[in-house]
């Protein structure tokens, strides 16, 4: 069973848990379910992705249920309580260095398109639902693929386009969007609870990926939470160097095995189960393991690079001194999707040149197959592909 899932994203909390308390603010979350426990005919619930922060209380005075309990995942989490607003979390965790380089390049972005935030919580209009679900689902689909990956919120995609619009309108979850112009570029999907704010699944379009929007959005994200009374986000569970870099709490997740203390066969598994997944924790962190870890990132990185070496080599850039004749040149629109493989390298160009979209000409080359110019007010390149 998922406590995270059960609780976030349905609002509900599973039957032998008696009450659910946040510790950050000390509120207690009653379960008024009266839904029969039924699944395993062993009689042994086992129950992953408790966070830190949560405790579930079994009720062992009314109830006949026992619950061992075991940590095997690590949680990522950032404690926003002792700050009183961004900018000083940003000093106090990121580090100097960090800071700057993350808020040069949101400046450069702002500088180069027309920029704008939109937090929908508590309200947001049908159609534009609809709209960025769609966007949502393309970029989540554009950056795996860049992976060569799958991303697992595919295999619920249906289940989270119909429930979270009514969990918008209930602020119980919030879609995080950056638009360019009209133009979604990151959407975030969140989940609310209380003070804590849940980042279920961050996306960006990797047309832009030399801004760095990953980044750029935590900050922003981070603003609003501070004027909205957020005091912890949550980014869930596994290790990647971003969130080791934005988290100031790492703790681990719970996880309990549940069982029927009158049924010695129940107590016998369920302390098997247990064990178990301590063993396997203990696995994961042995020396063999974190050896066979190292060289398969090696391996990833290695093939990444020869990747990115490819996708840098399939496009040459000249430099020019002049804009060929009008009767040599035809414009391009790039908002049209015949045109979005120059996208990336046009939004590059504008990165480096701190050149704004509205002074940027795109052209084909008649004469030339597969060649294209942009044209800025200080710089001319030539792009062949």
């Amino acid at each position: 069973m998922n406590f995270f899932f059960e609780f976030f994203e349905k609002n509900s909390i599973l039957p032998f848990y008696e009450e659910v308390n946040n510790r950050t603010n000390g509120q207690i979350s009653v379960n008024k379910s009266i839904e029969k426990i039924v699944g395993s005919k062993s009689g042994v619930f086992v129950v992953n992705f408790i966070p830190p922060y949560l405790d579930a209380k079994i009720n062992i005075q009314n109830t006949s249920y026992r619950a061992f309990q075991v940590k095997p995942r690590t949680g990522f989490i950032m404690d926003l309580s002792p700050f009183p607003n961004a900018d000083e979390y940003l000093k106090s965790h990121l580090g100097s260095k960090n800071r700057r380089n993350i808020l040069s390049r949101l400046k450069r972005l702002e500088s180069c398109f027309d920029i704008t935030y939109k937090c929908y919580f508590g309200e947001i209009d049908e159609s534009e639902y609809e709209f960025l679900f769609q966007e949502f689902e393309l970029m989540i689909g554009s950056r795996f693929e860049q992976r060569g990956d799958e991303h697992v919120g595919f295999q619920r995609w249906d289940d989270y386009k119909e429930s979270v619009y009514d969990l918008i309108r209930n602020k119980r979850a919030s879609l995080f969007v950056i638009y360019d112009q009209k133009k979604p570029i990151v959407i975030n999907l969140n989940y609310h609870y209380q003070n804590i704010l849940d980042i279920a699944i961050p996306s960006y379009d990797i047309d832009y990926s030399k801004f760095g929007l990953g980044q750029i959005v935590l900050v922003k994200q981070l603003e609003w939470c501070f004027q909205n009374d957020i005091k912890m986000v949550d980014m869930r569970w596994g290790d990647l160097p971003y969130k080791r870099l934005w988290c100031n709490k790492i703790e681990e997740y719970k996880c309990d095995v549940v069982y029927n203390k009158n049924n010695p066969t129940n107590l016998i598994l369920a302390f098997t189960i247990a064990k178990y997944l301590n063993i396997k924790k203990s696995m994961g962190k042995s020396k063999l393991q974190q050896l066979r870890l190292k060289f398969l990132r090696k391996n990833r990185t290695k093939n990444e690079t020869v990747d990115k070496v490819d996708v840098v080599a399939a496009i040459r850039i000249e430099d020019m001194a002049e804009l060929p004749s009008n009767d040599q040149i035809r414009a391009l629109d790039l908002s049209k999707n015949e045109y979005q493989f120059l996208r990336n390298p046009v939004y590059n160009y504008q990165y480096t040149h701190s050149a704004h979209s509205s002074d940027i000409d795109v052209y084909s080359l008649d004469n030339e197959e597969m060649s294209y110019i942009i044209a800025g007010k200080r710089k001319l390149q030539k792009l062949i592909l």
